[in-house]
């Protein structure tokens, strides 16, 4: 297996692996009888089409939850990608603000870099758009069925993927269980929240969900977080939480509103409750 002493991989269902690049992004590979899928691509720092095809010698397509830079950066190195259409003119992403912000975030934190790698370099070339996912769409990986969901909120192109076979739910950042919200990122919207996790906490009430997965989180075997997690964003948005601890995000987001629940903290920023 190619990991490039960067990234590390764990199949956690079968035929399920989470790749984790640097110890915190996490991407997804599922792989069917006749291809599989790469969901989101991280930072771009290894070869992740590479790692990828070192796991299965199916065909591999890539897809992604959404287009913040963090999960595009490797997206590249696929002929086309999935996304939803909201985001097929964002695969080009602005990374003046993020990338300074994260090279010094990720330094001043301990963290390093692999030998081989050029942080003065450091760049993501735009991906190339290849087909749109939306609600309602599914496609099928050989005996292996993934629905598609519409789920705004940290983004507007946001997704969710639901797997059939291993009862898999993909939220991308929408469902960081034990973990952060991000509704400082200047795409979030807090008001469509609810009704994204609303839609999941039904999805989970009609089909057996074994795993919720994020891009920063490892997966999760407790649904009932979704319906919790739906509950506070709407007392949020109504106002009814006391106010929020005003908190220092770092050189990417400087300070930010934090109010802390019982299974995750939200960082938001006054932007996202217009």
């Amino acid at each position: 297996m190619d990991t490039q002493d960067w990234y590390s991989v764990k199949e956690f269902a079968p035929g399920s692996y989470q790749i984790t690049e640097g110890g915190r992004f996490k991407m997804f590979l599922l792989v069917g009888d006749e291809k599989a899928v790469s969901i989101d691509s991280g930072i771009g720092v290894g070869n992740l089409r590479r790692l990828c095809e070192s796991i299965t010698d199916r065909p591999v397509n890539h897809i992604l939850t959404h287009t913040h830079w963090d999960h595009i950066g490797a997206s590249h190195l696929w002929d086309k990608v999935g996304v939803h259409p909201v985001g097929k003119d964002r695969l080009a992403p602005d990374l003046s603000k993020n990338t300074q912000g994260f090279m010094k975030m990720w330094t001043a934190n301990g963290n390093s870099f692999p030998d081989w790698f050029d942080a003065e370099k450091y760049s993501i070339p735009p991906a190339t758009f290849g087909w749109t996912l939306q609600e309602g769409d599914s496609f099928d990986l050989g005996g292996r069925k993934l629905r598609v969901y519409d789920t705004p909120g940290h983004s507007p192109c946001s997704i969710s993927l639901y797997d059939e076979r291993e009862k898999i739910l993909v939220s991308g950042d929408l469902i960081r269980c034990e973990e952060y919200l991000f509704l400082q990122v200047p795409t979030a919207v807090l008001s469509d929240y609810p009704p994204s996790l609303r839609m999941m906490e039904k999805l989970a009430s009609e089909v057996e969900i074994r795993w919720i997965t994020s891009g920063h989180t490892e997966p999760y075997a407790d649904p009932s977080i979704i319906g919790e997690l739906a509950q506070q964003m709407e007392e949020l948005e109504a106002g009814k939480h006391d106010p929020p601890k005003k908190v220092d995000g770092g050189p990417m987001w400087g300070e930010v509103d934090e109010y802390e629940f019982p299974r995750v903290k939200v960082w938001i920023q006054d932007h996202a409750r217009k």
